[in-house]
């Protein structure tokens, strides 16, 4: 018996990769039309040189809003993580996203100092507030 727990494990572990690798393509949103991504990293370590820009920024999708699916947590091979928001909630992920490879473009935006300051009907939990963020215009989980 205990030889068939590494098979069966294993069994699952490409079941769910297989099942991954087969998701359909989702866009939402506008159209990504800018070409060349900017690094996550480099994004997060000064984000003020890119404020007020249009850029698309590659990933996989971290952590996603379980509430409307409006925000997501992009994060590139080594872990930096960005924050992209639709701010008028009008581009909405699917709440199954994370771990999933992830395109997005949008304004970076300074967002001034506040507290959480909307709810989603019928959701616990609470969005983040980042001091920067992209504002998602559109995004791509291919």
């Amino acid at each position: 018996m205990k030889r068939w727990i590494p098979i069966l494990l294993a069994i699952l572990c490409s079941s769910a990769l297989t099942m991954m690798a087969l998701a359909e393509p989702v866009a939402v949103g506008s159209e990504i039309t800018v070409k060349k991504p900017v690094k996550i990293a480099k994004l997060a370590k000064d984000p003020e040189k890119f404020v007020g820009k249009v850029i698309r920024i590659e990933g996989t999708a971290k952590a996603v809003c379980q509430g409307a699916g409006c925000w997501v947590e992009i994060s590139d091979a080594k872990g930096v993580t960005f924050l992209a928001k639709s701010l008028d909630e009008s581009v909405l992920l699917p709440k199954d996203s994370a771990g999933r490879s992830i395109v997005v473009q949008g304004v970076v935006t300074k967002m001034a100092a506040k507290s959480h300051d909307h709810e989603h009907e019928g959701e616990d939990h609470v969005c983040p507030v980042p001091t920067y963020l992209i504002s998602t215009q559109g995004a791509l989980l291919p």
